[in-house]
């Protein structure tokens, strides 16, 4: 996709630098689009929107300060678009979708960015409706979430806080549960990556899917170690992504 020449000028908020310094690249491929800034935090990030008045927000969730619902909601309503940044398709994903919001996943796909750009350029006005809905769903409380597994036989109400991880068999989900139980679902562990609530779950492997409660050592040559001395592997490409985001769980 080309974009119009008509420049769109961008700030972008994300607290991993790898992530703002890989956007800041990408964005750099295109002609059409001028970065005013970039930061790290809400605290930075509403100054920098107040001085430099961008026409597109790429906006990082979860943040050390708050959330970017929490920005947007200083700007109320927002006069410029956004476009979200997130690590994984959980909690902040399903609130996105509610919304019919864009965002893109880390680590940045170059294709992926152009075509969201280019549709953020087709967009007359903020969706400011959307982003009212998602930001009401992201809210919501996920401390008591509960999970329907479907096996072939029966269905299970989990708490989303009991399951210690999740493993993909060919197209099942094996969920793994503190009380030693393990529950097969006929479903794809991609749909899991979509239902689970961002603030408990990481998926460090395109196989698994982990509850940060459950974590007892990441060693970052490769792979984590759960209660009970499980031992998960971390992929390659997504050490460092892991690496940063196990130690804001301190």
């Amino acid at each position: 996709m080309t974009l119009n020449p008509a420049a769109i000028t961008v700030v972008i908020v994300e607290d991993l630098p790898i992530v703002r310094k890989n956007a800041a690249h990408l964005l750099g491929a295109h002609p059409g689009v001028q970065l005013l800034g970039s930061c790290a935090t809400v605290a930075d990030a509403i100054p920098l929107i107040n001085r430099e008045q961008p026409a597109l927000l790429l906006l990082d969730i979860q943040l050390p300060d708050g959330t970017g619902f929490d920005i947007l909601q200083h700007f109320w309503p927002p006069a410029f678009k956004v476009i979200f940044l997130t690590a994984f398709q959980e909690h902040a994903i399903r609130a996105i979708k509610y919304g019919a919001l864009d965002y893109l996943l880390k680590p940045l796909d170059p294709g992926e960015l152009t075509q969201a750009l280019g549709r953020m350029q087709q967009l007359q006005t903020p969706a400011i409706q959307q982003l009212q809905v998602a930001s009401m769903q992201y809210n919501s409380s996920v401390d008591n979430q509960r999970l329907v597994i479907r096996t072939s036989e029966l269905l299970h109400v989990l708490q989303a806080a009991d399951i210690i991880y999740l493993q993909a068999s060919g197209v099942y989900t094996i969920f793994f549960l503190g009380d030693g139980r393990k529950i097969v679902s006929s479903k794809n562990i991609k749909v899991y990556e979509e239902t689970l609530p961002q603030a408990l779950f990481i998926r460090p492997h395109q196989s698994y899917i982990v509850n940060t409660l459950f974590i007892e050592k990441y060693h970052t040559n490769g792979y984590i170690i759960l209660k009970g001395n499980i031992q998960i592997p971390v992929a390659t490409r997504r050490k460092e992504l892991i690496t940063t985001l196990i130690r804001k769980l301190r």
